[in-house]
C-alpha cells in the first residue's frame, strides 16, 4: 500500500510542476477524459481487458459564444464559431495477438477549421506484478479543411491567409504506456511524433502545405478507494496534464460511485473551467451479460476564463458519453488433475 501511495504522490507532484499554464493544445480536449484514454495514449487501447468496447463522446464547447464582426455596411454580425467535437472509439483485446487493436475517429470543428482524424493502433499487454502494462503505438491520418472565405481580415492582402490551403492530409504517429491494476493506474502518451521531427509541418500526403500540428505529451493517472465504513461507495480521484512543451494544462477530477452503478463528481481545468459530471452503468448488477457493459454520462463545464466574462460570452461546455462493452471470451474454468505449473495462466 505504501508503494502504491508513493506512485500516486509522484504523479500528483508531476501535475503540479507541469500544470502552471494552459491552452495551445492541438488535440481535442475532453472533460470526460477517462473515457477517451486510447485517443491520447496508445498504451490504453483495450484497457477493459477481455472485451470489445465502443465509445462515443460528443462535446459542444463555449455555448453561447459568438464571433462578432462588422460587415461592409457597418452592421454588427455574429458567427457561431465555437468548437464542436465528436470522438468514436472501437477497441478489442485479441488473445492471438497478445494485445489489443483500436480504431479512433475524431471530428473537431473550431472557428473556421474543420478537422477529421483517423487513428489505428495496437497495444501489447504484459502482466507485471498485480497489474498489466500496455505498450502501444498508433498511426494517424489527419485532414484539415479551412473555410478560407470565412476569414475576415482587418487588413486585406494578409500573406498568412493567402498561403492557407483549403484542405491538407497529414500522416503522424503516436506512442504510449499505461500500467493498470484493480486500484490505480498511471500512463504517459505522446501524439504527433512526426510533427516533432518536422518543425515546419507534418508528413504530407499531398503537395500542399501541412497543418503544422504540434507534438503533445500526456501524463495521467487515478486511484480507486473503497470507503471502509461503507464499501458500496468508491472515490476515484483522477488527473491529467497535457503539454506541447511550450505551455501545459492540468485537469483534476474526483468521482464518487455508488454500488458500481451511479457515479458523479467534480472536475477543474486550470484557468479554464469547473465541471459537474454524472452518469450511470444502469445494468452493472444485472444477470444479463449483454447489458452489463453499458455506461453513459454527461458533463457540464462552467467557463472560468475570459470567454465567460465578455459580450456574447460563453455559458459553458457540455459533453455526452456513451460506452458499451461486452466480453468476447468465456471465463476459463480449471478442473481435474495436471501439472501444477499449468494451473496459473496469464490472461495476456
Amino acid at each position: 500500500m505504501e508503494f502504491r501511495l508513493k506512485k500516486v504522490s509522484i504523479l500528483l507532484l508531476l501535475t503540479v510542476v507541469f500544470g502552471v499554464t494552459s491552452y495551445a493544445q492541438d488535440d481535442v480536449q475532453f472533460t470526460l477524459f477517462p473515457w477517451a484514454t486510447s485517443y491520447y495514449n496508445a498504451g490504453g487501447i483495450g484497457e477493459q481487458s477481455n472485451t470489445l468496447c465502443f465509445t462515443a463522446i460528443y462535446g459542444n464547447k463555449y455555448l453561447g459564444w459568438n464571433d462578432v464582426y462588422t460587415d461592409e455596411n457597418g452592421a454588427q454580425m455574429k458567427d457561431k464559431t465555437a468548437p464542436q467535437d465528436f470522438l468514436f472509439n472501437m477497441e478489442s483485446y485479441l488473445k492471438k495477438l497478445h494485445g489489443s487493436l483500436g480504431l479512433s475517429l475524431v471530428s473537431d470543428r473550431i472557428g473556421y477549421y474543420n478537422n477529421i482524424g483517423v487513428k489505428f493502433g495496437y497495444s501489447y499487454k504484459l502482466r507485471i506484478g498485480g497489474g498489466h502494462l500496455g505498450i502501444g503505438a498508433q498511426v494517424s491520418l489527419y485532414n484539415q479543411k479551412i473555410d478560407a472565405d470565412g476569414f475576415r481580415p482587418i487588413q486585406e492582402g494578409d500573406q498568412v491567409l493567402s498561403d492557407l490551403d483549403e484542405s491538407t492530409l497529414d500522416l503522424d504517429a503516436n506512442l504510449g504506456l499505461l500500467y493498470k491494476t484493480d486500484q490505480w493506474y498511471a500512463g504517459v502518451g505522446v501524439t504527433q511524433l512526426i510533427s516533432a521531427f518536422d518543425k515546419n509541418q507534418a508528413l504530407r500526403l499531398t503537395g500542399e502545405r501541412g497543418s503544422q500540428r504540434n507534438p503533445q505529451l500526456y501524463i495521467h493517472g487515478g486511484y480507486t478507494w473503497i470507503i471502509p465504513a461503507n464499501p458500496n461507495w468508491e472515490l476515484m480521484p483522477q488527473t491529467m496534464i497535457k503539454t506541447d512543451f511550450k505551455v501545459a494544462q492540468w485537469d483534476m477530477m474526483v468521482l464518487a460511485r455508488y454500488n458500481g452503478v451511479f457515479w458523479g463528481g467534480l472536475s477543474y481545468r486550470l484557468q479554464d473551467a469547473v465541471s459537474v459530471l454524472f452518469g450511470a452503468r444502469p445494468f452493472y448488477n444485472s444477470s444479463n451479460i449483454y447489458l452489463k457493459g453499458l455506461d453513459a454520462g454527461v458533463s457540464y463545464s462552467f467557463t472560468t476564463n475570459t470567454l465567460g466574462y465578455r459580450p456574447n460570452r460563453s455559458f459553458g461546455d457540455i459533453e455526452v458519453m456513451v460506452r458499451y462493452c461486452f466480453d468476447i471470451y468465456k471465463p476459463e474454468v480449471f478442473s481435474g488433475y495436471g501439472n501444477t505449473r499449468y494451473l496459473y495462466k496469464n490472461r495476456y
